[in-house]
């Protein structure tokens, strides 16, 4: 991959970005203005690329407000801004993963945010953050929003790079794999699974990236294929979409 490099192609970033930036821009405006929408010409927060860290790799996004009046938030909401957002895109991916466990601990994460911060709870969205079953339906609604920026999210992944991190600071950050992105990317309805061992003889393989064909010998199928770590001296991660 280009990314062992320090390399990413610059079309498949850019798309990537303005993806991200679609869908940071539609939970902010749902955690801000309480309205759910992928309208650009709702937003009043627009989110800029900050200068690239070391390795060229790491981008910053900030949120700018662009409205003509400033309107008065409370403090608290400035404050819990950025794990809201973190949190909720995690619910977001997960829930189009059709991860449910996952998605439910991402869900909890904004809950807990609720919990500990009773400002929070009861100036934000009508008091219903302490709803569980709302903020499910948050999620889910903005996964639904969202669901074509949330293509091109993952767009490098795969090609030129091999996973991405989003939030977190380098600290539990949300995840998007290779399998992951091939969910996220399909325009059809799929499904993450849980790992699984098989014994597969590998019937052809791409030599630029690592796609292949491959036979399950317990039922005797061809299905296609990706070498996740071609290591030679122990047994292939190999994701398959069938």
């Amino acid at each position: 991959m280009l990314a062992d490099q320090h390399l990413v192609d610059a079309q498949q970033f850019g798309k990537s970005l303005i993806g991200l930036s679609k869908v940071a821009n539609s939970v902010s405006h749902e955690f801000f203005f309480e309205t759910i929408t992928h309208d650009p010409r709702s937003y009043q927060i627009r989110f800029c690329v900050g200068p690239s860290r070391e390795n060229g790799l790491v981008q910053e996004l900030f949120a700018v407000l662009v409205s003509a009046q400033f309107p008065a938030f409370p403090p608290v909401l400035l404050q819990l801004a950025k794990p809201f957002i973190v949190s909720t895109f995690e619910g977001i991916i997960k829930t189009v993963l059709n991860r449910k466990s996952e998605a439910s601990l991402a869900i909890d994460k904004i809950h807990d945010l609720a919990v500990r911060h009773s400002e929070f709870a009861s100036q934000v969205h009508k008091g219903h953050m302490r709803d569980k079953a709302w903020l499910k339906r948050m999620v889910e609604n903005l996964a639904k929003e969202n669901r074509a920026s949330l293509r091109e999210v993952p767009d490098p992944i795969g090609r030129t790079v091999r996973i991405m991190e989003f939030g977190g600071d380098g600290k539990n950050p949300v995840l998007i794999d290779e399998p992951a992105a091939e969910v996220l990317r399909a325009h059809e309805p799929m499904q993450l699974g849980d790992p699984v061992e098989y014994d597969v003889k590998i019937e052809g393989v791409f030599k630029t990236n690592g796609a292949c064909r491959i036979r399950l010998l317990s039922d005797d199928r061809i299905v296609s294929g990706k070498i996740t770590d071609p290591a030679l001296d122990q047994p292939h991660n190999i994701y398959c979409v069938y």
